[in-house]
């Protein structure tokens, strides 16, 4: 049984066709294997699996705009570390010209699957959706900022 039911597939693809306009990169960091074992800290990834379903989901409905990279943390630390990409499952996106500043960890599904579709339009149309008033509020920060989303059900 696919994890995506074939109704949203080919929304996604009618959505894209109309909605994306420029390249996006996603980039998946995964641990593959033990899906259904419980292991420690550190070995195995619960959901890496469904998220690389949802990833190909992405690339596949646009495979003319999105790309999609897997990277095997456990045999490629250095790069994770280097994006930093601390846990698994991570989806980064990016667009071509600028490296990837959005970041999703864990499986996202429910109000975290809108928010990743958004992400990726946002993405191939450079467009951010701040007000003029946050815009300005960020050009007075002197030094870099970090700013994390959490989405809950509750």
């Amino acid at each position: 049984m696919s994890l995506i039911p074939d109704t949203v597939r080919r929304e996604l693809e009618a959505r894209f066709r109309d909605r994306l306009a420029g390249p996006v990169h996603l980039s998946l960091y995964t641990r593959p294997g033990s899906a259904r074992l419980i292991l420690p800290a550190g070995l195995g990834c619960a959901t890496c699996d469904e998220t690389r379903q949802m990833a190909e989901l992405i690339q596949q409905s646009a495979p003319e705009k999105v790309t999609l990279e897997v990277v095997d943390v456990s045999r490629d630390p250095a790069r994770a570390e280097a994006d930093g990409v601390d846990e698994v499952p991570t989806i980064r996106i990016g667009s071509a010209s600028d490296a990837a500043r959005i970041a999703f960890q864990g499986l996202p599904v429910g109000t975290e699957f809108p928010a990743l579709i958004d992400a990726v339009e946002r993405t191939s149309r450079g467009e951010h959706g701040l007000s003029q008033e946050s815009l300005a509020g960020l050009a007075r920060l002197k030094e870099p900022a970090e700013v994390l989303v959490f989405a809950t059900p509750t």
